[in-house]
């Protein structure tokens, strides 16, 4: 097993801000600290727009790496040596980090962060290139090396690798204000709520349930996947909402049709107390156009004329397949495969409405006593913060980035 002292991750997006750079970058470090807080940490520093990583003792890199694969703000992670503090004694180690290592093709990047260093980048590549050349015979590739050797001049010494692996990119979670994601047990949800702490949102997460005449096999999974997301974010909040009343009363009461719209009128009312309740600015689901009858442009328009937050759609342009290749990739799909019996598809009418507007759902309403009908419901929900991730190795390590 591969083990490492020190690890090397670029930062995403956060080079491009301006008067805010300061504050990401300080949200960043505290985000990396708390996903290796349980590894022997030395320190986090931030050498020109990277993060460097120091630990006490030797530690697996693959244990590292499944943590800053979580930590959004991150480009690129790379277990990193300290080649020396001049360029001669990165020359003198060259040959033994060669010892063993096979390729038909190399090349030679330099990275020179220290512009007081005499030596332009191509000139370092060009000086190194020639021992590696020297000691192996493999011939030079600029561009389809099969091995590359990567180097970092900075003030603070001169750093090696010669692997990339991907990192999650986007903003650190915390710095895209706070919203509430309506979660199932299904597929699209979760990765819904993993794009949106991609661009640095903070969720809290609703989730509708219809107890007892559905099981409990929603709700479990509800947890699981929370505590899956929990790894991307931090500690959060999860409140269980009983709808059954009020599709009970909707059924009973409202044409079979606009049923499931109606339901997720009623969603959308009581998530968004939810929220105001949390302080947060948006809710958050996992609706993509077209897949589903209640998804379509007129029924979305009509559910979400009731919200008085914004409502956030990040899958409304994606097919399943896309969906789904991210729910692998992410550790929620094998999860949100298992069987459960969904709130929205009890009391299912036959032949739902595609094309509804919200005069339309709002006269069918009038049927119902909406006001206390979200009260009571308010009434029943159920919170519970949810700390406990899920364990790192069930989580992936990401694949090799390009150079």
């Amino acid at each position: 097993m591969e083990l490492v002292t020190r690890v090397l991750a670029t930062t995403s997006e956060i080079s491009l801000k301006g008067g805010n750079r300061m504050w990401f970058e300080r949200t960043l470090t505290g985000n990396v600290r708390a996903a290796v807080a349980d590894l022997p940490l030395q320190r986090v520093e931030r050498p020109s727009w990277r993060v460097l990583l120091s630990f006490s003792e030797p530690v697996p890199f693959p244990e590292v790496e499944r943590r800053l694969a979580t930590v959004f703000g991150l480009g690129a992670i790379m277990p990193v040596a300290l080649a020396g503090g001049s360029l001669e004694e990165v020359e003198a180690g060259l040959a033994g980090a060669l010892e063993g290592c096979t390729a038909r093709s190399f090349a030679v990047r330099c990275l020179r962060s220290d512009k007081s260093f005499p030596l332009t980048s191509p000139e370092v590549e060009s000086r190194l290139g020639r021992i590696v050349e020297a000691h192996t015979g493999w011939p030079v590739d600029l561009r389809h090396p099969e091995l590359t050797f990567h180097l970092l001049i900075d003030e603070k010494g001169f750093f090696a690798w010669t692997r990339r692996l991907a990192g999650p990119g986007g903003l650190p979670t915390g710095v895209g204000g706070r919203a509430v994601c309506l979660i199932s047990g299904g597929i699209d949800s979760p990765v819904a709520a993993w794009m949106m702490m991609k661009r640095g949102m903070r969720l809290d997460f609703v989730h509708f349930h219809s107890l007892p005449r559905t099981d409990r096999a929603s709700l479990d999974k509800v947890e699981a996947l929370v505590e899956t997301l929990v790894r991307y974010q931090g500690p959060t909040r999860l409140t269980t909402v009983p709808l059954l009343a009020i599709q009970e009363e909707i059924a009973a009461r409202c044409p079979a049709e606009l049923r499931v719209l109606l339901y997720r009128r009623c969603m959308l009312r009581l998530a968004e107390r939810v929220a105001r309740r949390a302080r947060a600015d948006a809710m958050v689901t996992g609706e993509s156009l077209g897949q589903v009858a209640s998804q379509t442009i007129e029924n979305l328009r009509a559910v979400g004329a009731v919200a008085g937050l914004p409502v956030l759609r990040p899958l409304v342009g994606l097919d399943k397949t896309e969906i789904i290749e991210i729910a692998r990739r992410i550790g929620t799909y094998e999860t949100s495969i298992l069987p459960h019996t969904d709130c929205c598809s009890f009391l299912m009418p036959e032949q739902p409405a595609t094309r509804s507007t919200a005069w339309e759902l709002g006269k069918a309403e009038q049927a119902i006593d909406v006001r206390a009908a979200v009260r009571a419901a308010l009434a029943g929900a159920e919170k519970r913060r949810i700390d406990r991730p899920t364990p790192w190795p069930e989580l992936a390590v990401p694949t090799e980035a390009a150079s």
